[in-house]
Formats: C-alpha cells, structure tokens, sequence
C-alpha cells in the first residue's frame, strides 16, 4: 500500500476506508487513491535502511547484526 500525504484546506473522509484526513496527515491507502490535495508521500521520510557497509562486516565476521536480540552470558 503506497503512502499518501493531504495538504487540503478542509477534512478529507473516505467513509469505506474508515479514514479521516486533515491538512498535513499522511496515511497508508490503496492503489490508485485520488482527491484533490492527496499525493504521494514522499519516499524520503521512510525509516533508512540498514548500510550495507555494516551488512558487508557482518558477513565477513560471521557475527549477527548488532540488533539481533541475542544476549551474552544468559
């Protein structure tokens, strides 16, 4: 599901999709979605993904990335 982003002046209901959107609000919604004042939101304000440098040190260590949820010495 893309993310869209309102910056229309009123509120924005799309009743079959149980949404209410105000000026500024970003949401995930189906493909294809249109109104005036949606877009899509940017890809930029996605969470960054993990740097391939320290994938690559991983593998060259053999070790598990640091968030692997393991704990030393349990």
């Amino acid at each position: 599901m893309p993310k869209y982003e309102y910056n229309g002046e009123t509120e924005l209901v799309f009743p079959t999709l149980g949404i209410t959107a105000n000026k500024g609000d970003s949401f995930d919604g189906p493909d294809g979605l249109k109104a005036q004042g949606l877009s899509i939101a940017s890809s930029s304000k996605t969470a960054p993904a993990v740097s391939t440098a320290v994938t690559e040190k991983a593998k060259e260590t053999n070790t598990p990335p640091a968030s692997s949820g393991i704990t030393a010495g349990a």
